[in-house]
C-alpha cells in the first residue's frame, strides 16, 4: 500500500480543517521571525544614517537628544551652544571639517536645518545630485525626498514640524516673511535627510531676529581627521557647557535596549509557537481517534502497523512544516510592513532580508514537531483491528 494515496484522500476530506491548523501554527511562528528581521533592519538603517555624523558637540544635557535631533531630525529640546564654539573646536586641530546645525522651522511636514555647506557636501565629498550649494541667505538646498525642484520658491513656517502636527494649524498661518529658492538637491542617502530642507545657518539667525541666538548653533558635527584626533577633540571638548559625544557609541547603548526588546518579544513569540505546536498535536490525536473505523478496516484489509504509522506521521508533520513555512513568509511580510511605516514615519531606509539565521529556525522548529509527530502516529498503529472496532 502506497501511505501517499491514503494521505492524499485524508487531505481532500479534512482539507479545511488542515489549512486552518497551518495557518494558526503560521501565525503564531511569524512573529519570532519578524522580530529578528525588523530589529536587524533597524540596526543596519539607524548605523547607516549616523555615518556622517562622527563626533557632536552639543549643550550640556541628554546624549540620546543630540543624536536623535542632530542624525535623525528628531524634535528634540536641543539647548544652544555658547558664543564662539565653532570657532573653539576648529581651533583644536585634526579636523577635516565642522559644521554648525540649528533648528527649529519647517516648510509643510518638512524640518529645516541651518548649516553650512561642509555637512551638505561632507566636505567635499559628496557632491550635489543637481544645481549646486547656497550661496546666500535666500538660497537652500532639499534632501531628495522633498518635493521640490530647483527654481522653486518657498516661506518657511514657524515652529517644528512635531508641534504642527501637535495643535493641527496650518503652515500659512505662521509663515515667516522670509522666502528660499531652492538651487540644489541633495542624492539620496537613505536617512532623514532626505526629507531636510536645507538653508544656511545665517539665514535661520535673520529669519529670528530678536538676537538672543544670532552666531550661536545647537550642534556642532565634527569629522576628524584620525581615530585619535576624534578621542583627543571628545575628551577637549567635554568641559564647561558643551559635551561631545561619539554618534555610534549611542547608538550602541540604544541597541542594548532594542536587543533586550528583541529577546523578550522572541520569548513570547516562542511561548505562543509551543502552543500553537501542542494544539496541533493534540488536533492529531483527536483526528486519529476520529478515524479509528476507517483505520481498522485498513488493518482489515492488510495494511501494517508501520503502514498506519508513516500514513499519519506524514499528515501531521506535513501540516506542521506548512505551518512553519507559511509562517516565514508571514514574518517576512509582517517586518517588510513595519519597516515600511518606519521609515515613513522617520525617513530611515529600511531594508528586510531573509537570513539563514530565520531559516535554520525554522527548520529546527519543523524538525521538533516532526518528531512530536511520532506520538500520534504511534497512538495510531498501538492497537489491532479487534482492539480497535471493539473500543469503536
Amino acid at each position: 500500500m502506497n501511505p501517499f494515496l491514503f494521505l492524499r484522500g485524508e487531505l481532500r476530506r479534512s482539507f479545511g480543517g488542515a489549512l486552518a491548523l497551518a495557518l494558526v501554527l503560521a501565525f503564531a511562528g511569524s512573529l519570532s521571525p519578524a522580530v529578528s528581521m525588523l530589529e536587524r533592519s533597524v540596526r543596519s538603517g539607524m548605523a547607516q544614517s549616523a555615518d556622517a555624523f562622527d563626533l557632536l558637540v552639543g549643550a550640556k544635557g541628554s546624549a540620546v537628544d543630540l543624536v536623535l535631533g542632530a542624525v535623525y531630525l528628531r524634535p528634540e529640546p536641543l539647548s544652544l551652544l555658547p558664543f564662539g564654539t565653532l570657532e573653539e573646536v576648529k581651533s583644536h586641530g585634526g579636523i577635516r571639517w565642522a559644521a554648525p546645525l540649528a533648528f527649529g522651522d519647517r516648510w509643510k511636514n518638512y524640518p529645516i536645518a541651518g548649516t553650512s555647506s561642509e555637512l551638505v557636501t561632507l566636505g567635499g565629498k559628496r557632491p550635489l545630485a543637481s544645481g549646486r550649494m547656497f550661496m546666500n541667505a535666500g538660497e537652500a538646498v532639499v534632501g531628495a525626498g522633498v518635493p521640490l525642484k530647483e527654481g522653486d520658491s518657498f516661506s518657511p513656517s514657524h515652529g517644528s514640524v512635531a508641534e504642527a502636527a501637535l495643535d493641527g494649524e496650518g503652515g500659512a498661518a505662521h509663515a515667516h516673511e522670509h522666502s528660499f529658492r531652492v538651487v540644489g538637491k541633495m542624492p539620496a542617502t537613505g536617512t532623514p535627510w532626505d526629507r531636510a530642507v536645507v538653508v544656511p545657518i545665517e539665514a535661520l539667525w535673520k529669519m529670528h531676529d530678536s538676537g538672543a541666538g544670532e552666531g550661536r548653533c545647537s550642534v556642532v558635527v565634527v569629522k576628524p581627521v584620525t581615530v585619535a584626533d576624534a578621542y583627543r577633540l571628545r575628551g577637549a571638548l567635554n568641559a564647561g557647557d558643551s559635551q561631545a559625544v561619539f554618534s555610534g557609541e549611542v547608538l550602541t547603548r540604544l541597541f542594548g535596549i532594542l536587543e533586550q526588546m528583541h529577546d523578550i518579544m522572541l520569548l513570547l513569540s516562542s511561548g505562543a509557537q509551543a502552543a500553537a505546536l501542542a494544539a496541533a498535536l493534540v488536533s492529531g490525536f483527536f483526528a486519529v481517534a476520529m478515524r479509528v473505523k476507517a483505520m481498522a478496516l485498513l488493518r482489515a484489509l492488510g495494511a501494517s502497523h508501520g503502514f498506519i504509522a508513516v500514513s499519519v506521521w506524514l499528515m501531521v508533520s506535513g501540516v506542521l512544516f506548512a505551518g512553519c513555512a507559511l509562517g516565514l513568509a508571514f514574518g517576512t511580510l509582517m517586518a517588510s510592513a513595519v519597516s515600511a511605516w518606519i521609515q515613513a514615519e522617520t525617513g530611515v531606509a529600511l531594508f528586510v532580508s531573509l537570513s539563514s539565521r530565520e531559516c535554520l529556525t525554522a527548520l529546527a522548529t519543523a524538525g521538533c514537531g516532526c518528531l512530536a509527530a511520532f506520538l500520534p502516529a504511534w497512538f495510531a498503529c498501538r492497537r489491532t483491528a479487534g482492539e480497535i472496532l471493539r473500543s469503536a
